[in-house]
């Protein structure tokens, strides 16, 4: 008995119109809202396992994931194997980066050989590579050999070596032969990147001047062989004046007949070369150009012999990106606690100098106190 008044007076107050404003009232909507829109503010930081979880850096593609297989080593150096067909390179072609493949089209195009000269971290195999695409794009032919010399480089890596067990089998014959890399280069017509040559010793310097100037090279055992036709030698090294470098010879000098100097791009490209190399971890405006500054200021301070390079200037983008996920903190001081473990190893101070001190310098100068 007690329902029916109850009932009634539910049925009278929806049929009342004095009271249907009050209940659905247009400011009840935007309350009941409110509660999700501030939930999703207050999102809680990312821990570790998270961000590793979902770095793209450990992601694995398609073809990789099956499901409780053991891959054989051999299938996996088959599923590895790079191809320059298949290998497509993307950089930020504009200041000095476009004149000098510029250049580098000119010299191949007149048979000669080009020499790119700058610091550490500019670029100068990243281009050559790039290079080494644009010309098999053109020509048809993806032939590209390349390698970093040191004090331990000798003639026969660059030449090659005959395999001992079947040497004994068959003697000093063409079978028992692995070529070396310039070797392959001069046989298919292709591009060699001979990387940080003046690393390499003089003994090692002396074993190029035939194939650059007669475009011939001796294999023992064997006979002398003649590059086909496109052969083309790209040279890359660092200032002279390095540590761990050598005095290029005179005769291997005059052998590079087009020289192009590289140095620290300019403000607008390095941002852009940062920025393009770092996909996944955006970063804004503001911090970016902190970040330049930090790097540009290792380039001119006083007490410090070797600079920051392009590199720390990309590991600094990214691991602020991944910090600012995981802690919701003022962007500069992030970026200053960050800054001191790139730069600990990317510099190097004049003797006597303590490098974290120069370290805390730079870095209360861009951003404020570490």
């Amino acid at each position: 008995m007690a329902k029916k008044p109850l009932s009634k007076t539910t049925t009278s107050s929806k049929s009342s119109p004095s009271k249907i404003p009050t209940l659905k009232s247009p400011e009840v909507a935007p309350t009941q809202k409110k509660p999700p829109t501030s939930i999703s503010k207050k999102k809680k930081p990312i821990d570790n396992l998270s961000i590793l979880k979902t770095s793209p850096y450990l992601k694995q593609s398609s073809k990789s994931q099956t499901s409780g297989k053991h891959f054989t080593l051999k299938e996996l150096f088959e599923r590895n194997l790079l191809s320059q067909k298949e290998e497509k390179m993307e950089i930020i072609l504009s200041g000095q980066y476009q004149d000098a493949l510029d250049l580098m089209y000119e010299a191949d195009a007149s048979n000669l050989y080009p020499i790119l000269v700058g610091p550490p971290g500019i670029g100068k195999t990243t281009l050559c590579r790039y290079y080494a695409q644009l010309r098999a794009e053109i020509t048809g032919n993806d032939s590209f050999e390349w390698i970093t010399f040191d004090e331990s480089t000798k003639p026969a890596h660059l030449v090659g070596s005959f395999n001992p067990a079947t040497t004994i089998q068959k003697g000093f014959s063409f079978e028992a032969f692995n070529p070396g890399p310039l070797i392959k280069s001069m046989l298919n017509g292709g591009l060699f990147l001979a990387n940080e040559i003046n690393r390499a010793t003089e003994y090692t310097q002396n074993s190029l001047l035939e194939p650059l100037e007669e475009k011939t090279l001796a294999i023992p055992h064997i006979g002398r062989i003649k590059a086909s036709p496109g052969f083309f030698f790209i040279g890359a090294m660092n200032p002279s004046e390095l540590v761990g470098t050598h005095r290029l010879g005179e005769a291997l000098k005059d052998r590079f007949n087009v020289w192009i100097e590289l140095d620290y791009p300019d403000k607008k490209t390095e941002m852009k070369i940062i920025e393009h190399n770092n996909p996944y971890y955006k970063i804004n405006e503001s911090t970016l150009e902190k970040i330049y500054l930090i790097i540009n200021r290792t380039r001119t301070h006083h007490q410090i012999q070797t600079p920051a390079s392009l590199r720390s200037g990309i590991a600094l983008a990214r691991l602020t990106g991944v910090a600012q996920k995981k802690v919701k903190k003022d962007p500069d001081k992030i970026l200053g606690d960050i800054a001191s473990n790139v730069l600990f190893g990317a510099i190097q101070t004049k003797p006597g100098v303590k490098i974290n001190d120069v370290i805390k310098n730079i870095i209360s100068q861009v951003v404020g106190s570490a």
